[in-house]
């Protein structure tokens, strides 16, 4: 579904606090000016200042400009946000670490659950997304790749069976799609993630929960050393740059 006007202002209004344009801790424009700065009506600036307040990019108090938030204060929780906030930060990988952080209090627990409840259905559908994985990988398509790696890691959560766990990690999908496109896009991350699923395939296929709790241990480690090593670098380049 193509997004609506308000989505692509709001998307072009966050493209310009992050390049400096309107600085977090200062007032945007009036919404008459921002709409003749974007073609559009007053009602569709609004909306889409709406949006941005809701992930607290914006903050509007009655009276007042609309200020831009602090990045601190922007949502955890929205993948287009993830990316912007840790490289607009002192830290660039504080983010990314607790993203892993959470994904080691549940991914583990699910991997291990995955490996004494899992179906051949299940089975199935892993082989099928490792393949596609694969299959991404060979021709460099980094969309694909990272699409096939979620359907992966859904498909250990069905078969974890444990809606309790899955309403847990259900708020961080966005930020992991974000994540995910992102490092896919470097074949290093690609062909280590291959290898880490693959391991943790065999270890589910063979029923053995402790062998699947490592494989999965084994996985976040490499995805920390990877995103270090590349997030790291990546900053100091900008930095670099600046």
């Amino acid at each position: 579904m193509r997004p609506g006007r308000a989505d692509v202002v709001a998307e072009e209004l966050l493209q310009l606090i992050l390049d400096g344009t309107f600085p977090v801790g200062g007032a945007l424009p009036s919404e008459s000016d921002l709409a003749g700065r974007f073609g559009v009506s007053r009602l569709t600036v609004r909306e889409a200042i709406r949006s941005l307040v809701h992930t607290r990019v914006l903050d509007v108090q009655q009276g007042r400009s609309t200020m831009v938030n602090p990045t601190e204060k922007w949502s955890p929780l929205d993948g287009r946000l993830l990316l912007a906030r840790s490289r607009s930060g002192g830290d660039p990988l504080l983010l990314p670490r607790r993203l892993l952080e959470a994904r080691r209090a549940v991914e583990v627990a699910i991997v291990e659950l995955a490996a004494v409840r899992r179906r051949e259905t299940h089975l199935e559908r892993m082989r099928a997304t490792h393949e596609q994985m694969l299959d991404g990988h060979a021709r460099g398509d980094a969309v694909a790749t990272a699409e096939a790696d979620l359907a992966f890691h859904a498909a250990l959560f069905e078969a974890a069976d444990n809606v309790f766990l899955d309403a847990l990690f259900e708020p961080l999908s966005g930020v992991l799609r974000a994540m995910r496109q992102e490092t896919s896009t470097v074949p290093d991350f690609r062909s280590h993630a291959l290898d880490r699923h693959a391991a943790i395939l065999r270890a589910v296929e063979a029923g053995d929960p402790a062998q699947a709790r490592e494989a999965m241990e084994a996985h976040l480690q490499q995805t920390e050393d990877d995103v270090e090593r590349y997030l790291g670098t990546a900053a100091g380049a900008a930095v670099s740059r600046s």
